[in-house]
């Protein structure tokens, strides 16, 4: 098997970590919010939308912790961002399935809404692929300029990401003057 090289383990670690601290920190300023987009995807019962909504952003915090003070030999906190991701990337792809492309993802990215979409689900299923090699790829000890890149190496993903992320948040019909935006429909609907 091919070694991946250390400093660029600790980079998908740091990027994923990021990316579940920054997800588990916007779910805690839009609480109720986050209910109703969790039953808008009907996928849960009603009944375990409250219940979730109130597990899930400390859960993805404890993740991203996990990531980066976790031993980079242990694939626990990688297994647990592979399964959860892989299960939000699985919500849309049924809903995106279902005609449902409408409905805001729940990503809580700052004031840009994202609706589903297919870029949304690749992401996720490339952040799953992230997680699955960190957790079984074997690593061993890093030297210091190793975690120093590493981390910076990941710091420069996350930016790379959120940029994407907030270009797929725009809504091009209304900058094209062809309909209005995505958000303006949802109450006519």
């Amino acid at each position: 098997m091919p070694q991946i090289p250390v400093d660029a383990l600790i980079a998908l670690r740091v990027l994923l970590a990021l990316v579940f601290l920054v997800a588990g920190a916007g779910k805690f300023g839009h609480r109720e919010e986050l209910e109703g987009v969790i039953a808008n995807y009907r996928v849960l019962p009603r009944a375990l939308a409250g219940p979730f909504s109130r597990v899930l952003g400390p859960l993805e915090i404890l993740i991203g912790l996990a990531l980066l003070a976790g031993s980079l030999a242990s694939p626990l906190a990688e297994t647990a961002a592979a399964l959860l991701l892989g299960a939000f990337a699985l919500a849309m792809g049924i809903n995106l399935r279902r005609g449902r492309a409408h409905i805001d993802c729940g990503c809580f990215r700052g004031t840009l809404r994202q609706t589903l979409r297919v870029e949304l689900v690749l992401r996720n299923l490339l952040l799953v692929a992230a997680a699955a090699l960190c957790a079984f790829m074997p690593v061993s000890a890093p030297s210091g300029w190793q975690l120093l890149n590493g981390a910076l190496g990941g710091i420069a993903l996350f930016v790379l990401l959120e940029g994407m992320n907030t270009l797929w948040a725009i809504d091009t019909r209304a900058l094209l003057g062809r309909g209005q935006p995505a958000w303006a429909q949802r109450g006519q609907a």
